[in-house]
């Protein structure tokens, strides 16, 4: 709604030695730019095509290549289905793009979206056989088998309901993170940037939603124009009617929740989805997100026709003579809002086409900022920085590799001050944390960033073991040597609290020949992965370590105190390695330990999980010490604990 000073116009055009027309003072534009001057990147991307679908983009996509390519036009070819494959690197060699689009719209797809279709119209027949299970279970008679037909039915309506919620998810999570990893790229890169997005409509549930509005924004600041095409052509059904039936579904329990005189589980439930059920069907039309995608980035949606050649044609125009109109806002404030552009000109013969707006999002360098780590960011920037929430966020530094350090960042969050909301009639419990650390040089880069935000709506038979756990969130990082600061927000959304931190990192420039990792207390052992992770540390052959920061364990009987760490020895040195943890109290040894070793890798690393029982050992502060003796070298790390 604020007008915006203009501060760059220009014609880009392919044409050479055309003189830039006069408006009617006779005043030249200001600059001319030839597009032959300047790298042009289009990336042509197909997302689970169906047969007619294939056909329809490959016919139009080899005509607009028969027209657009020209001098420094590069173009790219992608396809998305289970995974994502670069079928062909950008290039300008006509030939070579010809075969990488015949092959991306060759062969057969996964077929998600009809499968998912069959799922829905299954659950829909189950339906019925929920709601009379429902009604059962508020007062109503019927016999036995009568209730063993509607249990089946209200179990197989719940197991539909769920597959197809996950099979959404994993279709939008693909096309989304598909196009997030192109933009990402795109970025580094200059020119004009344009994505044509060939697909049958674009899955986008609720919790992509955060991840959707960073993708637009990183394509924004990458100047990456989107032009969605729906490749099913012309279509009797509507896409409308999905959002349509999501919506009745969602307002069918509302008015049974109101209507009923009698509480049920299965009621209390449907009640507890109806918001979900009613937030899904704002975005259950896949064209309305195709169309959001490209009206969003600049570009426009091509749908509902047999013939995309003509749009394309006009795309091609476009691409090829143009003005371009700069403009830095008034605005600075990065609250992560989304900001409405509207362009007018005067002249009633042009045609506008400008991005409908942008998300408020600060620049960081080499990380994407999410919408919802906006106001985590505005909190480092408050003076003071509030406490109203305990919290710990720390770098544990593990084995020097090249000149850089192996860690581990570690957002630590006890949650028994966080605010439970209680839901009594669902049988609910409901929450939200959003958390953030940063780690920035001497310069105040971004050299890593951890954050989570995690809203939860559970069993309230989980909430008091869930108040009595920890929030603990890692993320391996790999940093060189050097001062570092360790910025850490922690926002309770629910009770509407936050805190920030600040504390100072240092990386050592040293790589002596036997080493320790830092001393870390053990919250618990995760079962191992079907991969490890060879730059996570946590990882071990037993299992997956989670942390802890907090300093106090409790003592007694059964009670076990639990380190990890790592040990780093000499494999070129004949002398055998020795450990020796002792548990000092007021400078006087009270127990020590000096456990054999296993043998290394063949880079000298050695995980180390020690468990040592706390019956006999009275309250007080202690400190584990660890000491490494290898021939001449050795090395020593500590850890201060209080024992209740």
């Amino acid at each position: 709604g604020v007008e915006q000073e203009i501060s760059g116009f220009r014609e880009v055009t392919l044409a050479p030695g055309v003189k830039p027309p006069t408006d009617q003072a006779g005043t030249g534009v200001a600059e001319k730019v030839q597009v032959s001057s300047t790298i042009r990147l289009v990336s042509l991307i197909y997302d689970r095509l169906g047969p007619e679908g294939r056909r329809l983009s490959r016919q139009a996509s080899l005509e607009f290549l028969k027209r657009d390519l020209g001098p420094n036009v590069y173009y790219a070819v992608f396809t998305v289905d289970r995974g994502f494959r670069v079928v062909q690197q950008y290039t300008g060699d006509r030939a070579r793009l010809r075969k990488a689009i015949e092959a991306a719209t060759a062969g057969e797809r996964t077929d998600f979206n009809n499968d998912l279709a069959a799922l829905q119209k299954t659950a829909d027949n189950s339906a019925s056989s929920a709601g009379a299970a429902a009604a059962a279970s508020s007062g109503g008679k019927v016999d036995g088998a009568s209730l063993s037909d509607e249990q089946a039915g209200r179990m197989a309506k719940e197991m539909l309901d769920f597959s197809e919620m996950i099979s959404r998810e994993d279709l939008g999570r693909m096309s989304v993170f598909s196009l997030w990893a192109i933009v990402k790229e795109l970025k580094k890169l200059p020119g004009r940037k344009t994505a044509l997005y060939f697909a049958e409509g674009l899955q986008l549930p609720n919790g992509l939603l955060e991840q959707f509005k960073s993708m637009i924004s990183e394509a924004n600041l990458a100047n990456v124009t989107v032009y969605a095409i729906d490749a099913r052509g012309l279509t009797v059904a509507s896409d409308q009617s999905a959002a349509n039936a999501r919506l009745a579904e969602a307002a069918t329990w509302s008015r049974y929740a109101r209507s009923t005189q009698t509480e049920s589980a299965e009621g209390n439930k449907q009640e507890f989805r109806t918001f979900d059920r009613a937030t899904d069907s704002l975005r259950a039309n896949q064209q309305q997100v195709m169309l959001e995608l490209a009206e969003s980035t600049g570009g426009f949606l091509i749908a509902n026709t047999n013939d995309i050649r003509p749009n394309l044609q006009k795309l091609s125009d476009e691409f090829n003579t143009y003005y371009e109109i700069v403009y830095h806002p008034k605005n600075q404030l990065y609250d992560g809002r989304f900001r409405a552009i509207s362009v007018s000109v005067k002249r009633s013969d042009a045609q506008v086409q400008a991005r409908n707006g942008y998300f408020a999002l600060p620049r960081m360098d080499g990380q994407t900022v999410f919408t919802y780590e906006v106001p985590l960011l505005l909190t480092l920037a408050r003076k003071p920085l509030p406490r109203e929430v305990e919290f710990r966020a720390a770098v544990l530094q593990f084995k020097p590799q090249f000149g850089m350090r192996q860690g581990v960042m570690v957002f630590d969050l006890p949650l028994k001050d966080i605010a439970f909301t209680r839901d009594e009639k669902a049988g609910k419990y409901r929450t939200h944390i959003s958390v953030l650390a940063l780690v920035k040089d001497a310069d105040g880069r971004v050299a890593a960033k951890l954050s989570r935000d995690v809203p939860l709506n559970e069993p309230l038979d989980r909430l008091a073991g869930f108040q009595s756990g920890r929030f603990i969130v890692t993320r391996p990082v790999i940093l060189p040597p050097g001062r570092y600061t360790v910025e850490a927000v922690a926002a309770d959304q629910e009770g509407q609290k936050v805190a920030a931190k600040r504390s100072v990192l240092v990386i050592p420039n040293t790589a002596p020949a036997v080493s320790l990792s830092d001393l870390t207390l053990v919250r618990r052992l995760d079962k191992p992965g079907e991969t490890r992770d060879q730059q996570d540390p946590l990882q071990i052959q037993s299992g997956r370590v989670i942390p802890t920061l907090a300093d106090t364990v409790p003592g007694g009987p059964g009670k076990l105190l639990s380190v990890y760490f790592n040990v780093y020895v000499d494999t070129s040195s004949p002398a055998a390695p020795k450990l020796v943890l002792d548990l000092v109290k007021d400078g006087v040894t009270m127990a020590r330990n000096t456990p054999v070793l296993p043998a290394p890798d063949t880079a000298g690393s050695i995980p180390y999980l020690f468990h040592t029982p706390l019956d006999t050992v009275t309250a007080g502060q202690y400190e584990l010490r660890a000491t490494l003796v290898q021939g001449e070298a050795a090395a020593q790390k500590s850890l201060f604990i209080n024992v209740e």
